[in-house]
């Protein structure tokens, strides 16, 4: 298993690098570029970690029916459960691994790259390269990214009235994170700096407005840095803790949910897609592949991967469109694979 990660895990940044190399341009060159695949990396892997079980699992036992050894184990009394229950000791620890680096690694690396990325780029106000959008109440707030110091770039703040007509919208370069508001239960306080000020009054004869100029000015946010870097990152690719918080306040907040609570499922039970794809592999030496030959093993393994990422990535994508529940998309692929991986595996010659 360790080593089709690596196999596949070179490959697959070696890619990576060739693809970023050709985004390089001004303020963001061939350093940056290098450094961007090297934070991303490990997030990468935790990817390749459930397709890397599968086709080692193939390959290993593989060898081992290729010169008999297996036939001997059964001679010896061992049962094709014993076997595959010996094949699930090394893939919990990839399973380990892999919880590992979804929660604690690649999200804060994740995070890093993307923010170091688009201040490389340079980002000014009202240059949105991977902006966001985040509702505060009746009020919207975009920013184009944060710092894992607490500073955003590129504040906008848009404030509406009962009859959602906009009154009030400020303009800012950064706005720096000060600490939580005292007596005030879940706001901050954030210090807005070089922005602009406009106010709209509605009257009989139009709309009229003002503007004005500011050097700092503060704001209440319900949101701190940490929730907010998360923002920068796809919601596949953030830790668990982070999804399960985003999923909570966007359901507070009315706002779509779904993304956020697929993402947290599917991490959450990425060991046991680990633990079933293993089983199929035991399942599949026992069966179909007993005396076939090492490459088309492999290739069975990929075309079987390639198949059931398939499924899971179709059922999710139906569950955001059809609002299907979260949890069966990320739970019926992984069930239909554990019963293939049983009935196989029980069968007798």
């Amino acid at each position: 298993m360790l080593l089709v990660l690596c196999v596949l895990g070179g490959l697959d940044l070696l890619f990576a690098t060739i693809e970023e190399l050709g985004n390089t341009q001004l303020g963001y060159g061939i350093v940056q570029a290098l450094s961007y695949v090297l934070y991303i990396a490990p997030r990468h892997l935790y990817e390749l970690l459930p397709a890397s079980a599968l086709i080692g699992a193939l390959a290993g036992l593989g060898s081992l029916a290729a010169s008999n050894e297996l036939v001997g184990m059964q001679a010896a009394g061992y049962s094709r459960w014993q076997i595959a229950l010996a094949v699930m000791k090394p893939a919990v620890l990839v399973m380990v691994v892999g919880l590992a680096l979804g929660e604690y690694v690649a999200p804060q690396l994740e995070i890093q790259a993307e923010v170091d990325k688009i201040l490389s780029l340079g980002v000014r106000v009202g240059q949105s390269l991977h902006g966001h959008w985040q509702r505060d109440g009746s009020d919207f707030v975009h920013f184009n990214t944060v710092e894992t110091k607490g500073i955003l770039h590129g504040v906008t703040l848009f404030e509406f009235d009962d009859q959602q007509r906009l009154v009030h919208q400020v303009e800012a370069e950064q706005a720096v994170y000060q600490g939580p508001v005292s007596g005030k239960d879940k706001r901050h306080n954030w210090q807005m700096l070089n922005g602009n000020e406009f106010n709209f009054f509605y009257q009989d004869t139009g709309m009229v407005n003002s503007r004005q100029a500011f050097a700092t000015r503060e704001w209440e946010l319900d949101l701190t840095p940490d929730l907010l870097q998360v923002l920068v990152v796809d919601p596949s690719n953030m830790a668990i803790s982070d999804l399960w918080r985003f999923a909570q306040r966007f359901l507070q907040q009315g706002l779509d949910s779904a993304p956020y609570f697929l993402g947290f499922w599917r991490k959450v039970l990425q060991p046991l897609n680990t633990a079933v794809l293993v089983l199929v592999a035991v399942s599949f030496i026992f069966g179909p592949l007993r005396s076939a030959s090492m490459g088309l093993r492999v290739f069975s393994a990929i075309c079987l991967g390639l198949a059931f990422t398939l499924i899971q990535k179709l059922l999710q994508n139906l569950s955001l469109v059809y609002h299907l529940p979260p949890l069966l998309a990320v739970l019926l692929p992984i069930l239909l694979c554990m019963l293939v991986g049983t009935v196989m595996l029980q069968r007798r010659n």
